[in-house]
């Protein structure tokens, strides 16, 4: 039996605008490949995104577009279902709603899926005095470039991590 493959990523954007200019690319490729793609919102953008994709007019390659985003709200509730293809989990929240919703993921679904990225999506003004924290529970970090590793991103990471242990 072959052995889940999950990666973890976190995203800081200061607006929805913000958040989407990293996420469309993204979304776009994503779907091209047939990939799945779940949103949780605490913010309900659903509507939001459906509205910027239509003003800039924005194709989808795949067969409903973004259609076929599984959209969850606050209240995460997720049907269960075992699948193979590549998975992508899209957290948008507060620092206590992505930890309330990993939580949920590690316990009920992170099983379900055999390939799963998570990207977990801060608003910088809630974050500022939780960014090592969260830098500390992901492997990568999702900007408007893509996947990088945390410390790619953030070159003194390693540094301040080694630091503060020796402290």
């Amino acid at each position: 039996m072959q052995e889940n493959k999950i990666v973890k990523a976190c995203n800081f954007y200061v607006s929805e605008w913000h958040l989407f200019a990293a996420l469309l690319p993204y979304l776009k490729d994503e779907l091209k490949k047939n990939n799945k793609i779940i949103i949780i919102s605490q913010d309900k953008l659903e509507n939001v995104l459906k509205e910027l994709t239509q003003k800039i007019n924005i194709k989808f390659e795949n067969r409903n577009g973004i259609e076929d985003i599984v959209w969850i709200n606050d209240d995460l509730i997720i049907e269960i279902k075992e699948t193979h293809a590549p998975t992508s989990i899209i957290i948008q929240g507060t620092y206590e709603f992505i930890e309330k919703a990993n939580k949920y993921l590690d316990k009920n679904l992170i099983n379900m899926y055999r390939e799963c990225k998570i990207i977990n999506c801060y608003e910088v003004f809630d974050t500022n005095d939780m960014l090592k924290n969260i830098l500390e529970k992901h492997d990568y970090v999702f900007n408007t470039g893509g996947l990088y590793k945390k410390e790619e991103v953030f070159p003194d990471y390693s540094e301040r991590k080694l630091t503060d242990a020796i402290l």
